[in-house]
């Protein structure tokens, strides 16, 4: 909780002139509330007896106060300004601290959106999306409301708070000592249900969490769902985790909900006392009437911050709780760009040199893999399923970092180029298109959002978009479900076309299309790929027949390398894998 507070308290420095304006707002709300009792006790010493009290008279400090010159009208007017300086103070440092809050929650979420998009692929591999969401919209929530509604209520309580304390001390400093000795009565309660509060808030963001990635699967795979007739199943799964989240909630809002009576009964009894030992305090005349007016409005008041800090003390515990998870993701390291060379283009090969990679300290994917690509080849990269044909091309980009061996581009080990430049250099069109909400302009020109309308029409045109695009205006849809797999194939390749980056990775970009939209996108392909280094990863050998050099891959290695023609003449691994496929598509 201490390294939580530490890092939201990084933040909130970045606004310490906001807090500095806020604290003197609320102290000027704690002065004049705690001088209200004084006026009132005032008002009883002159206005309905003046006879009995000239001089008001505070013990321990000895300040005298001449009230023979004070009128009723008088006092009234002054409680009157005192208390509308009181509302505009209150007014005002209530907005600063909303002002500071807010500003300090944009910036904690904008950090958190910056730390998981600058995550390396892997991270994504481990991390459901759904809780990913919840991390940065309902946990930083929960650290919205303390460090705006909760922080603006606690600086303001505090202040209420010391400055009536200030005041009972004047008034008896013996009472107020023994409030002190049992505050820590009325105290340790509110201690044990926030650790409690703090508890049950980390296990209710937890759940919501799991809620959001069970709610996220169903529904982007909503398809599947209705294809295996798993609508219940998806309920009753789903019920259960909101079963669990219903008994975390429940018992968090009886934990809550017990902390405020508690205390006020506490409260009621220390209360009390107080006013059996000033009704002796009267009795032998140590005290006026004003004196005890003010002491018993100022204790009253008292009692309120005391209460409500309970209830805030809750709010800080459940925002800590959440902040732990948002500050876990701040804590991570950023995906590492170790280069220092800007790759300004490219002009003879890509070579792979004894290649190794594996996702785990213990895992092989890829061992030893050697091959040359030259500028302006066509090489495919053909295999069975988990060969790590895809794992491969996602070197390339650094999308993962080689465990053994090297890549070069141009003579230059990747890992000294910077990743932007390299990124810069590489257009990818992959079978799990990616189209965002948006327009069918914004989509294409997604990678360069500055690009005029005729760049953009003449890269649509030359993926085919003309043909079925009448309004570059009009919204796709959520991951762009609008279109049919071969237009959202095509916008994608008009992405690439528009970005015109010197190397291309087509990762199994016409797999799932029918023979129809294949021949449209193949079409798309072939204008994509005029002119640019390419390698293609295909299941679909058939698609793959032009390229300049075909390697096959099995079991993490290069087993077979040549054109088409070769290797079918070889009858080895890749004619076997051709042989399955014609079968499949004559029978």
């Amino acid at each position: 909780m201490k390294a939580a507070g530490a890092r939201l308290w990084a933040y909130v420095r970045s606004y310490f002139s906001v807090l500095l304006v806020s604290l003197g707002l609320v102290a000027v709300v704690g002065v004049l509330e705690a001088a209200t009792p004084f006026l009132i006790g005032l008002i009883f010493d002159t206005l309905l007896g003046p006879s009995a009290a000239p001089v008001l008279t505070i013990p321990v400090i000895n300040a005298r106060l001449s009230v023979t010159g004070f009128d009723g009208g008088t006092v009234l007017v002054l409680l009157v300004a005192v208390t509308v300086v009181k509302a505009i103070a209150e007014y005002s440092s209530a907005n600063m601290i909303s002002y500071l809050g807010q500003a300090v929650v944009r910036d904690l979420r904008n950090d958190v959106f910056d730390k998981i998009i600058y995550q390396p692929l892997r991270f994504f591999h481990f991390n459901p999306t759904g809780e990913l969401i919840s991390r940065v919209s309902s946990d930083v929530e929960r650290i919205q409301t303390a460090a705006s509604e909760t922080l603006a209520e606690f600086l303001k309580q505090g202040a209420i708070l010391i400055f009536l304390l200030v005041a009972i001390f004047a008034i008896d400093w013996k009472l107020a000592a023994v409030s002190i000795v049992l505050a820590p009565l009325v105290f340790y309660p509110a201690f044990w249900f926030g650790k409690k509060l703090r508890l049950l808030s980390k296990s209710n963001q937890q759940e919501m969490a799991e809620m959001a990635n069970s709610l996220y699967e169903t529904v982007t795979g909503n398809r599947i769902v209705k294809a295996f007739a798993m609508e219940q199943a998806e309920a009753g799964k789903f019920r259960k985790l909101t079963q669990r989240i219903f008994k975390l909630n429940l018992r968090q809002k009886m934990t809550h909900s017990l902390s405020s009576p508690l205390m006020e009964v506490l409260g009621i009894f220390v209360i009390a006392g107080f006013l059996l030992y000033a009704r002796n305090q009267i009795a032998s005349q140590r005290m006026t009437a004003g004196l005890f007016v003010a002491f018993i409005i100022a204790l009253i008041k008292l009692y309120d911050p005391v209460r409500r800090m309970s209830g805030i003390n809750n709010s800080f515990q459940q925002a800590f709780g959440a902040s732990g998870r948002v500050f876990e993701i701040l804590s991570m390291t950023t995906e590492k760009d170790t280069g220092h060379e800007i790759l300004r283009g490219f002009t003879d090969s890509i070579v792979f040199e004894d290649v190794c990679f594996g996702y785990e300290a213990r895992e092989t994917v890829l061992n030893g893999i050697s091959f040359t690509v030259r500028r302006g080849e066509i090489v495919a990269v053909v295999g069975p399923s988990g060969a790590g044909k895809s794992t491969l091309v996602n070197l390339l980009p650094r999308f993962y970092e080689v465990t053994g061996g090297r890549i070069l581009i141009d003579g230059k080990d990747i890992r000294e180029l910077t990743l932007n430049s390299l990124r810069n250099r590489i257009a990818i069109v992959t079978q799990d298109i990616i189209l965002f909400n948006d327009t069918i302009r914004a989509n294409i020109a997604y990678g360069d959002p500055t690009a005029g309308d005729d760049a953009v029409r003449s890269a649509a045109k030359a993926a085919l978009v003309d043909d079925f695009v009448p309004d570059y205006g009009a919204s796709i849809g959520e991951r762009g479900l609008r279109l049919s797999g071969g237009e959202r194939q095509r916008v994608s390749i008009a992405r690439a076309l528009l970005k015109n980056a010197p190397i291309l990775i087509l990762d199994e970009a016409t797999s799932s299309l029918d023979t129809q939209s294949e021949a449209l996108v193949q079409q798309a392909f072939e204008n994509l790929m005029e002119g640019r280094t390419t390698i293609v990863i295909a299941h679909r050998l058939s698609t793959v027949r032009r390229a300049d050099r075909i390697l096959v891959l099995a079991d993490g290695r290069i087993r077979e390398s040549g054109t088409h023609e070769e290797l079918v003449l070889r009858r080895g691994l890749y004619w076997r894998l051709y042989n399955l496929q014609f079968q499949d598509v004559t029978s």
